[in-house]
């Protein structure tokens, strides 16, 4: 169905936007804005094909440089055609999702764990909280933690609120 499609789609789109988010970082900070990524020993280095020619260094130099949604969209087009041929083969329909996400997930968290960045995919890209606030101004972070406080104090009281509420039920 469509969530076959949808599903890796966002992860596809998340990982173009940590992308853009640590390459416009990158810039900000001085840099060149290339991505930088360890799960590939040529990324980052020079342009030249005297260390990766032919028709796989091309492919690594095109997908590692632009770090994770390369890789991704790579993993995503082996899975496609891995459910193709499943459906090919067994002559009757077949989940995309079985193939889809083991190659698009299972591609995002090898690169993450080798380049080290794979706790912080997994609690939430400062890379992108950063870009955000250089994007759309100090407001919008320091809102979102007045409101995350705010909240936090709300949820604090009413619990109060419910142990005093039991206190005074025990105590009549």
């Amino acid at each position: 169905g469509l969530g076959d499609i949808v599903l890796p789609g966002l992860l596809l789109s998340f990982a173009s936007r940590y992308d853009e988010s640590k390459r416009l970082m990158g810039l900000v900070s001085g840099g060149s804005g290339r991505v930088a990524n360890n799960a590939c020993p040529d990324a980052g280095g020079s342009m030249s094909r005297s260390k990766s020619s032919g028709p796989m260094g091309f492919l690594c130099c095109c997908c590692c440089r632009s770090g994770y949604f390369g890789p991704i969209m790579v993993a995503y087009a082996i899975g496609l055609m891995m459910a193709n041929m499943a459906v090919y083969i067994m002559q009757m329909g077949q989940p995309a999702l079985l193939y889809l996400v083991p190659c698009c997930l299972g591609t995002m968290m090898f690169m993450a764990k080798r380049a080290g960045e794979l706790s912080d995919l997994w609690e939430g890209p400062r890379v992108i909280r950063a870009a955000d606030a250089l994007m759309w101004g100090e407001q919008l972070v320091e809102s979102a933690e007045n409101e995350r406080e705010e909240e936090e104090r709300r949820a604090l009281d009413v619990g109060m609120e419910a142990s005093l509420n039991n206190e005074e039920a025990e105590m009549t």
